[in-house]
């Protein structure tokens, strides 16, 4: 039944409230889920495009999308809750985000500061490696496909034709994707694996950096000729300042053939980190951009530019790096503005956490702040409106940190890898860096696994494996 409105009163157990959008193959709506409480993105597929000769492949396609999405579970991914290819009207119930398609942007000839470009795409890398570590090959890597939430956060969408590895729902050589971010193997018809992922990242990657595409074209004929036949497009070409390091990463992502391509996302996004923070690369980034790209691909300590050795300035690090995991390289200004006033360690993540827009998020954050508290007391001196020093009480360990054995790390991090994959390494020598205690390092942990059953089966394996310690 309608609405009157123009969609429907509800599809299944969902109660429509608005258009989200609308494209060649159907309606996104928004809805809501009564059963438990909380709004969903709803993506249909068109009725009458159900009935023509092709309507068994598109069902095909749309369950491909569902499994491919669903085994990917990751903060950089938008979430699959919910499948049906029963009835009228196939739907998928995805994660409800509130962001901006990266196209908007380049449409609109935002020009990205190079920090930002690169935390952009190192988030893509993060969601690529987890999802082909899964099995599954978006191949459909684009602007459009890549949504921005408030404050640089990245949730990669649209699986939509994604090649599941242990299935046969996509037919070989089937030519698929959209054509100024296709990969040379996917114009040729032939077999696209997670090396054209990469391709097509490098060419989102080019584009943010300069707002030109390295293939240009009017037609998607003259686009393939580009690809199967010339080089790419140069900065220099464009007229695009930037490092000669970071010229020759991105070519490298662009080489014709797969096999002289990065064979994984997280080599790509290791030599891109490695490229840009050689000292004695030609060209070297400017620090600021140096700190967001070595932060956000999690290899290396975060540059302050001089020691820090003070408990204050320990917190405060602390607090940036857990807000940074939410809202990206922003929560450098934001703990600083919030360091100003406030006088306790539960005021300062208070504030902090009004940054992060999803619940869940925030919770979660909130909760590493009780963790501090938690620990041995020590004194964090802050300044009240008059400017007089206080000296609160919070949780913290020595200043000079605790030392893990390297077998309990390389334990915790095994067990880490099976819900988040490779970014697990990251996290677990991150981490260690900053915890007090190992049920701190466990506990932090613990928060990056967004799924509960997950969550708690993780903390079991733990405490089996680290009995006494964890």
């Amino acid at each position: 039944m309608s609405s009157g409105t123009g969609h429907p009163q509800s599809i299944g157990k969902y109660q429509i409230e608005a258009v989200l959008g609308r494209g060649a193959m159907g309606v996104v709506y928004k809805a809501y889920d009564p059963t438990i409480e909380r709004h969903v993105a709803l993506k249909t597929v068109r009725p009458d495009l159900l009935d023509g000769r092709d309507g068994d492949q598109l069902r095909a396609r749309f369950k491909r999308e569902a499994m491919a999405a669903g085994r990917c579970m990751h903060p950089n991914i938008v979430a699959v809750f919910d499948f049906s290819d029963q009835g009228d009207t196939p739907f998928i119930a995805m994660e409800y985000v509130k962001g901006k398609e990266l196209s908007q942007f380049i449409r609109q000839g935002v020009m990205f500061e190079r920090s930002v470009a690169l935390f952009i795409i190192a988030q893509v890398l993060s969601a690529l490696e987890f999802a082909h570590g899964r099995g599954v090959v978006h191949r459909d890597v684009k602007p459009n496909n890549i949504i921005v939430l408030k404050g640089g956060k990245i949730k990669v969408t649209d699986f939509g034709i994604a090649r599941l590895e242990v299935t046969g729902l996509t037919q070989v050589g089937s030519v698929m994707g959209t054509p100024s971010y296709m990969s040379p193997e996917q114009f040729r018809g032939e077999t696209a694996d997670h090396r054209s992922d990469i391709f097509s990242t490098g060419v989102v990657l080019f584009e943010l950096l300069t707002g030109k595409k390295p293939f240009p074209g009017d037609t998607a004929t003259a686009i393939m000729y580009r690809v199967l036949h010339e080089p790419p497009l140069s900065f220099a070409d464009v007229g695009a300042e930037a490092p000669v390091a970071l010229d020759a990463v991105v070519r490298k992502a662009l080489e014709r053939e797969p096999e002289d391509r990065y064979q994984s996302a997280d080599e790509f996004a290791r030599v891109l980190r490695s490229a840009l923070t050689d000292p004695k690369a030609e060209g070297r980034i400017s620090q600021s951009d140096e700190e967001v790209l070595v932060s956000t691909l999690g290899s290396g300590p975060a540059l302050q530019g001089a020691v820090l050795t003070s408990l204050e300035a320990d917190l405060l690090r602390r607090a940036e790096a857990d807000l940074a995991h939410y809202i990206g390289p922003i929560a450098k200004v934001l703990v600083k503005k919030a360091a100003a006033q406030t006088t306790s360690i539960t005021e300062l993540y208070k504030a902090l956490a009004e940054h992060i827009p999803a619940d869940d998020d925030r919770e979660a954050f909130l909760k590493r702040a009780k963790r501090l508290e938690g620990g041995s007391t020590r004194t964090m001196s802050t300044r009240d409106t008059a400017g007089r020093t206080i000296s609160t009480a919070v949780g913290r360990t020595d200043a000079s940190g605790t030392s893990f054995q390297a077998d309990v790390l390389d334990s915790l991090t095994g067990e880490l890898t099976v819900h988040l994959g490779p970014i697990a390494r990251v996290l677990v020598k991150k981490s260690a860096r900053s915890a007090g205690t190992l049920d701190d390092l466990v506990g932090t942990l613990a928060d990056h696994i967004q799924d509960d059953g997950e969550r708690r089966s993780f903390l079991d394996r733990v405490t089996a494996r680290l009995p006494g310690e964890a």
